[in-house]
């Protein structure tokens, strides 16, 4: 008899164990987000430490330019880096501090680009910037030139 009770007990639990479980919502996505893969959206709360720039050197017509010399300048303490573009015109700088003010120029044979300014205030932890080669023999390139001999030539008074 005790063999009995005690085995009706025991299926009384196991069936109330079933019917938990099957009252449960089998679709378990409608609880949160599932993720099948290692694409996490990233987390929350921590905010970069550092932040990185990166782009292209190209000519007028839009090409890439490899073998160009792209100088990132500390404005601070005048520390300069370089990058050597490759075959398709890109550089990169990482680990830079959001609180120092940088400079980026691209040189590519006897022409530069516009120097390019990166601000301790914008706080974007990955920026992205296209230096164009302006060559030397281009018109604007000749009136900053002339501009700069025009200073150099005037008395001062």
């Amino acid at each position: 008899m005790r063999k009995c009770v005690l085995f009706a007990m025991v299926m009384a639990g196991a069936f109330a164990a079933v019917n938990g479980a099957q009252s449960q919502d089998p679709n378990p996505a409608a609880h949160g987000p599932v993720f099948l893969d290692n694409h996490r959206p990233p987390k929350k709360g921590k905010a970069p430490t550092t932040r990185s720039v990166k782009g292209k050197v190209v000519d007028q017509s839009g090409q890439p330019l490899e073998g160009a010399l792209v100088t990132l300048t500390d404005t601070k303490a005048n520390e300069k880096r370089t990058f050597i573009t490759k075959q398709d015109g890109r550089y990169n700088f990482d680990d830079l501090s959001f609180t120092i003010d940088y400079q980026l120029q691209a040189r590519y044979k006897d022409a530069n680009s516009e120097p390019r300014k990166l601000s301790q205030y914008d706080r974007t932890p990955d920026i992205v910037r296209i230096l164009d080669i302006i060559p030397s023999s281009s018109p604007s390139a000749q009136t900053s030139e002339a501009q700069a001999k025009k200073v150099e030539t005037e008395p001062k008074k």
